[in-house]
């Protein structure tokens, strides 16, 4: 028994080590049932994986291509203003990428995965169906009217209310559902190598559901019309329902054993409310509950006091009378990972945004380029982030199985997830830098040919093409490929078992503060310079690259520094 044991951590080890995308998706896996670990629930198994798989799919295609091209949508339906539209979408993008903590607290502690993602996947019709409503009804939408003489109606209060309330409901939907489905999946197996299989099934639907909304959808949306396109997300959220309620009788539950956010809480507070208390030099003044081989760890010092064992904190029969007062030693430990990890975990923000200003910014500039293919065809503005996520797909098998080798053989040691964190950071700088440069010689092209765009003229073509943006999108593709499996796989490596959930939350965490961040910037940018302008034509659209550039270089320097003073446990 102890050989085959041995034999698994030599497995998983060997697994962390290839930082293969794998383990980095496995994080979605419930803290009660482990890699590995038998399970004697029955049900389950590969019959269920056609209903979650296809439910997945479909309810990632109808939520991302309603918030796909958002920017369009409200610039061109609602008549609101460009950079008021930039940051209304980086709002409801911070929204979506911070809800699925939410949801997997309540998955966790209440529902279980099955009801959670039955009920949200519902919910997300019901957003979809008001989005398309809100398309359709002359009544909850301003007049359209030509952007070019720039006479447009605002929406009024109650319309504005209720695109509100659409996209909000909307946003609720993918609380419980992002990271729901991984979960549920890994359920369905006892072995782990079905595990994995089924985690990178999974991948591939996700990789898939950002191609479709990025172009088929948006395509509906701009040439046949807003609610259709709406419409299509509302018939896609009711076909996953359709698939996954079916699953019920094959489907294997797991009952909620309670959210890991619960026990980082009250080791917080049991610390806090003995903070006057003096740490003991002996062991058995802290509560080790059913492990009594736990230890406590010297650092982090301050946090040991959640565990040490005061007055009427125990029963005679030595259980925990006051659930938040004291903690077990494993409790404490469990914690100290997070707190160390924080200041690379915040190094992770800043990309989400510089990618975020950069994503609206690029939808402005396309709108203003020639996007024609041929004669009859003009790629739709928003379509061009799909150069960004086909790079992101197509560069991540190949650095596993070129890059990473070659580096090996060239540096004579294996890059660790740092180094390949780092590398992210410098080409997504690169990128950055391309995207500038972009933009600098459209801005030539319009003051040497005399070209002068009023008002919100958005229909003006600068005679240059919109495929000069496919080289930076790439770039910072290749950049995204880099850090954010990585990023995923650290938080995987690093993090205790019972943790795996909380490091998927940090990572939606660090995304929605970004997209929060990156309208503040927006913001500051647009009062305390000249550089962003509803006419983009007359801006410095190039100037805020730049600026993404410098802000971008400083992150990564505070990235080495944070990468310095951590101790990396794993090698690989």
């Amino acid at each position: 028994m102890g050989k085959e044991k041995g034999e698994d951590e030599q497995e998983m080890a060997s697994l962390a080590e290839e930082g293969s995308l794998v383990p980095a998706l496995a994080i979605g896996m419930p803290n009660h049932q482990k890699v590995g670990q038998t399970s004697s629930k029955k049900g389950g198994g590969w019959v269920t994986a056609p209903f979650i798989l296809g439910s997945s799919l479909a309810s990632s295609i109808a939520c991302y291509g309603a918030t796909i091209d958002l920017l369009q949508f409200l610039v061109l339906r609602f008549n609101i203003s460009n950079i008021r539209a930039s940051q209304i979408t980086n709002i409801i993008n911070s929204v979506t990428s911070l809800s699925p903590v939410a949801g997997a607290v309540l998955c966790d502690s209440y529902l279980g995965c099955f009801l959670t993602i039955s009920l949200f996947t519902f919910i997300s019709f019901l957003g979809t169906l008001m989005l398309a409503l809100a398309a359709s009804l002359p009544s909850l939408a301003p007049p359209s009217c030509s952007h070019q003489l720039g006479s447009c109606q605002p929406p009024t209060p109650t319309q504005f209310a209720f695109l509100c309330l659409a996209f909000s409901v909307t946003t609720l939907g993918t609380a419980g559902t992002s990271f729901t489905y991984v979960t549920i999946g890994a359920d369905q197996f006892d072995r782990k190598e079905e595990q994995e299989r089924f985690v990178s099934y999974f991948f591939l639907t996700t990789t898939v559901s950002t191609f479709l909304p990025s172009t088929v959808i948006v395509y509906i949306m701009d040439n046949v019309g807003w609610n259709w396109g709406y419409g299509l997300c509302a018939v896609l959220c009711a076909v996953s329902f359709a698939l996954f309620v079916p699953a019920k009788w094959c489907c294997r539950n797991v009952r909620p054993e309670g959210s890991p956010f619960t026990n980082l809480a009250r080791v917080v507070v049991s610390a806090v409310r003995k903070i006057k208390l003096r740490l003991s030099v002996k062991e058995e003044d802290y509560y080790h509950g059913s492990d009594k081989h736990s230890q406590l760890t010297s650092n982090l010092s301050f946090i040991n006091k959640a565990a040490l064992i005061a007055g009427g904190d125990t029963h005679l029969d030595g259980s925990i009378a006051k659930r938040w007062r004291l903690c077990t030693i494993q409790e404490v430990e469990d914690l100290k990972p997070l707190i160390r990890l924080f200041p690379l975990w915040s190094t992770g923000i800043y990309l989400t945004v510089a990618t975020a200003v950069q994503t609206n910014l690029t939808i402005l500039q396309s709108l203003v380029m020639d996007r024609s293919l041929g004669s009859s065809f003009k790629v739709p503005a928003a379509s061009f982030q799909v150069f960004f996520y086909a790079s992101m797909a197509i560069s991540l098998p190949l650095i596993d199985r070129f890059f990473y080798p070659f580096s090996r053989l060239m540096v004579r040691r294996p890059l660790t997830l740092l180094h390949k964190i780092g590398v992210g950071h410098v080409i997504t700088i690169v990128g950055l830098a391309a995207m500038a440069c972009v933009e600098a010689r459209r801005l030539q092209v319009i003051h040497q040919r005399g070209l002068a765009v009023a008002g919100d003229h958005l229909d003006a073509v600068v005679p240059i093409s919109a495929l000069w943006l496919v080289l930076p999108l790439v770039i910072l593709g290749v950049g995204s490929a880099f850090y954010i499996p990585n990023q995923v796989n650290l938080y995987y490596q690093e993090f205790p078992a019972s943790l795996k959930n909380v490091g998927t939350s940090m990572s939606s965490l660090a995304v929605g503060i970004g997209y929060y961040l990156s309208t503040t910037l927006v913001h500051a940018v647009q009062k305390a310079t000249p550089w962003l302008t509803d006419d983009i034509d007359r801006g410095r659209v190039d100037n805020v690259y730049w600026l993404l550039v410098a802000l971008g270089a400083l992150n990564f320097l505070y990235y080495v520094l944070c990468a310095k003073l951590y101790e990396l446990k794993s090698s690989g």
